[in-house]
């Protein structure tokens, strides 16, 4: 199973099972027949911005919070763009990325999650994603915003209007 059809299924159980623990949600994804160890499922969680909340009755449960899954896109974004060895470019309302072999599709999948309001869309290839932009003055603030994404994953996403900043 591919990790974006795992986060899915994760994501999915989350919202309908109401797991108090990540334990339960291992257990129960081994009762489906799918072998994911507890780090692994930590890991996805925390990309999906789930969270514990009190439920009903003051139990906790796991809930997708939308707010932290925006904050860990973007952090995902910046460990893809820095392990992938990222480089862009900008070419009047386009940005061209070029990364390592396999690396575009997790990026034009993030970015596309991320919802940008100034990306038009994306097209990914094996090494290299398109960001498509409104402008040139769209397509520079998208090349400062992966610069600034890189920088300081944590701390930037105010003045591009997705969401508040850390």
């Amino acid at each position: 199973m591919r990790k974006r059809e795992r986060q899915q299924l994760i994501a999915s159980l989350v919202r309908q099972e109401g797991f108090s623990t990540q334990q339960q949600l291992v257990a129960a994804l081994g009762k489906m027949g799918f072998r994911i160890t507890q780090a692994t499922v930590s890991r996805d969680l925390r990309e999906l911005g789930v969270q514990k909340v009190a439920g009903r009755r003051g139990k906790a449960r796991l809930q997708i919070s939308q707010a932290n899954g925006q904050r860990n896109r973007r952090a995902v974004l910046s460990r893809v763009l820095r392990e992938s060895e990222a480089h862009w470019q900008e070419a009047q309302n386009l940005v061209v990325i070029q990364l390592q072999p396999g690396a575009a599709p997790s990026i034009g999948r993030v970015l596309d999650e991320l919802g940008h309001p100034d990306v038009i869309g994306t097209v990914a290839g094996d090494d290299t994603v398109l960001v498509v932009l409104a402008d040139a003055t769209k397509a520079k603030k998208m090349v400062d915003f992966f610069t600034e994404t890189i920088a300081k994953p944590n701390d930037f996403a105010s003045e591009f209007g997705i969401g508040d900043a850390e």
